[in-house]
């Protein structure tokens, strides 16, 4: 989903959405604050539903020696989920690695493809940002983000129950699944 589709799903809530104006609204106000608006709640969100990344930081190494090689980590890193070690044939192996300010040093002794699982920090919106601009967070979380979105627009309304769409976004945060994965058990016959 683009930026512009999901404000004019928080323009729609607040009953402010213009089809055929550019800003999506007829109001200037909404029009001048709205992506400095996303940008804090695109951000918040991004921290409780965290965005993954992989990248290969080596591939694997023909000849092998001693010592550690050092590789600068991504600079949108938010934080380190784990490193995998694979064979030629993807196997996972054991990772020889260790971590240091903003580098990673890995072990030179095996010839290992390595692939860092990461959490990155969201791309900036600021009021240059285009509607165009493609959100980073999965799709459960573009759903919240609206409702976040219009009770800030609606909190310098003194006229307005803003408070209406935060319990909404609460709510909804409340039922939020972080999780990426569904926890399960494989049962062996026969094994206690």
């Amino acid at each position: 989903m683009t930026l512009g589709e999901n404000k004019k799903i928080a323009l729609g809530l607040i009953e402010e959405y213009s089809k055929n104006n550019d800003n999506l609204t007829e109001d200037e106000d909404i029009s001048t604050r709205i992506n400095f608006l996303y940008s804090t709640n695109y951000q918040e969100l991004s921290q409780i539903k965290k965005i993954i990344k992989t990248r290969i930081i080596r591939d694997i190494l023909e000849d092998t020696e001693e010592g550690y090689e050092e590789f600068s980590l991504p600079a949108n890193l938010y934080q380190l989920r784990r490193v995998i070690a694979s064979d030629e044939n993807n196997n996972i192996k054991e990772a020889d690695y260790y971590t240091l300010g903003k580098k990673i040093y890995i072990s030179k002794k095996t010839g290992y493809k390595y692939t860092l699982e990461y959490y990155i920090y969201p791309s900036i919106i600021t009021d240059e940002t285009d509607d165009n601009f493609t959100l980073e967070i999965d799709q459960d979380a573009q759903m919240l983000l609206p409702y976040a979105v219009a009770n800030d627009i609606l909190k310098a309304d003194p006229s307005s129950d803003y408070k209406a769409f935060y319990n909404e976004y609460r709510r909804k945060l409340d039922m939020f699944d972080n999780g990426r994965i569904a926890p399960g058990i494989i049962v062996k016959e026969g094994v206690l």
